[in-house]
Parts: structure tokens; C-alpha cells; sequence
């Protein structure tokens, strides 16, 4: 059995943020979905938790002119951008280290 010493980097597919960690960890959790990849600078701008406030049979596709992301299956949106307006239904993701 071999000993992981030294530093596991990786980059994140979604952000392309790049963690460096000292070993043995191999996995990470990027907190990027938690932030806006539309506003400028992207990933800056910290998104609010997303609640529906009706029940999931009536729920349709979201019909806003300003609305952005994944307004067609609003049950799957898991946070809303205060100053854009984007529904994100991103995932958290994870990161392998190497």
C-alpha cells in the first residue's frame, strides 16, 4: 500500500476554478453552483435558495421576457440570481483531485 503524500489538484468542469489540497483528500465539493454564471464577473454573485410557492401539479414552464436558465422545468430549480433573475438547476459538483 503506497502513502499519498505531497498536494491533489483538480479543476472544477463548471467554473474551471482550480483546488489544491495536501493529500490524502481526493474530493471536493465546488461551491460554484451556489453562485450566478450570468452576471459579470461570473460565479461573483451569490444566487438565493429557490422555494416554490405552489403545488408541484401546477407547475408550468416559468414565462417571464427576463427570466433565464432552466425555466422549462421549474420543480428542478434549486436557486434564483437577485439581480439577473437566472433559475439555476445546477448540482453541486464534484471535484477529483490528482
Amino acid at each position: 500500500m503506497t502513502v499519498k503524500t505531497g498536494y491533489a489538484e483538480g479543476e472544477c468542469p463548471d467554473c474551471g476554478h482550480v483546488y489544491k489540497r495536501p493529500r490524502p483528500e481526493d474530493l471536493i465539493i465546488c461551491p460554484c453552483y451556489e453562485f450566478c454564471p450570468n452576471c459579470s464577473p461570473a460565479f461573483t454573485v451569490k444566487m438565493n435558495p429557490y422555494t416554490p410557492d405552489m403545488t408541484p401539479s401546477t407547475y408550468g414552464p416559468i414565462i417571464s421576457e427576463s427570466a433565464m436558465g432552466d425555466t422549462e422545468h421549474p420543480m428542478n430549480v434549486l436557486f434564483r440570481c437577485p439581480v439577473c433573475g437566472y433559475y439555476s438547476a445546477t448540482l453541486p459538483q464534484e471535484v477529483k483531485l490528482t
